[in-house]
């Protein structure tokens, strides 16, 4: 029984696999994570860089943001240039229904525990509300981890097959181009598995408090992005911020976990494409910003960039 109760829940996440795996990037972003304040630097405006170096032909890479607005969706010019002239694209991560399965399965839980006995009843009935009238039922709610009801809540209604990175993949699959990845499935899962219970259960607290003042934090993210302001982006990821001790502490450990250790493996699995010459990499825009940003990443290991648009 559990087995088939299981399998409905995976069933409501494949249903609609393109809004949760936009949501992951989309996430930083949205949720308050703040990166350490800086000094002005380099790396605080601007979409898409050249990336110059080792011999190779010159490559690019672009920000995105996992939305479908028209307006995002809508290349600028220059990029839409680059992309078409590119020998290949990499996205952050792949979109491939064997990974799909994979999130499904590991957003639920499989050990007897339940949403509610996690989170306590009364945060579940909060949360129950809200994702209702999102297609997703209080008896499959139950069955879900914090983290994954965390995520499912910080994308706004859309049309998923129009995303911005499924915008990319599309075009570059009808050129014929290879389309290749910088993280698994299974390592963004484990961004957020790795974090303790109490800490998902706190950025479920966080998503369904801020629920309702989503669609203005998106337009403000959209504005942000449109005008190209990197270091925009991180003023409003900082703006809910708490001061007190323990939001600090969970504050550093989701920055820590989805944006600085992620940006260095980024760095790390873009240097092949890069070597290769003439690659397309698309990221999320607030993983470009500032100093530990995968463009200074990329700076520090000795290749040359530039910003072009």
């Amino acid at each position: 029984m559990y087995m088939r109760i299981l399998a409905e829940a995976a069933f409501a996440v494949l249903a609609r696999p393109p809004r949760v795996v936009a949501a992951f990037a989309l996430f930083a972003a949205l949720m308050g994570f703040a990166l350490p304040a800086v000094a002005a630097e380099r790396y605080e405006h601007g979409l898409l860089w050249r990336i110059e170096g080792k011999g190779a032909p010159a490559s690019h890479v672009f920000g995105t943001i996992h939305l479908a607005d028209p307006r995002v969706t809508s290349l600028p010019p220059a990029v839409a240039r680059e992309l078409d002239q590119a020998r290949s694209v990499t996205l952050e991560a792949g979109l491939d229904p064997a990974g799909i399965l994979v999130l499904a399965g590991r957003m639920v839980f499989d050990d007897g525990r339940d949403l509610p006995g996690v989170a306590g009843v009364e945060l579940f009935n909060r949360a129950a509300r809200v994702t209702a009238g999102l297609g997703l039922p209080e008896p499959t709610l139950r069955l879900f981890r914090p983290w994954a009801v965390a995520m499912l809540l910080s994308v706004p209604p859309q049309d998923p097959s129009n995303v911005l990175d499924l915008v990319l993949a599309r075009r570059a699959a009808e050129q014929g181009k290879p389309v290749h990845e910088l993280e698994s499935m299974d390592e963004q899962i484990s961004a957020f598995e790795g974090m303790p219970l109490q800490d998902q259960v706190a950025l479920l607290k966080q998503a369904v408090d801020e629920y309702e003042s989503m669609p203005r934090l998106i337009g403000r993210v959209v504005d942000a992005y449109l005008a190209r302001d990197l270091a925009g982006l991180w003023r409003i990821s900082q703006e809910s911020v708490g001061t007190g001790e323990d939001e600090r502490r969970l504050n550093e450990v989701f920055t820590r976990r989805l944006l600085h250790e992620r940006n260095v493996r980024m760095a790390e699995r873009a240097e092949p494409r890069l070597r290769d010459g003439g690659a397309f990499i698309a990221v999320g825009a607030l993983h470009l910003y500032g100093s530990g940003g995968v463009l200074s990443q990329l700076e520090r290991r000795g290749w040359r960039v530039t910003r072009v648009y």
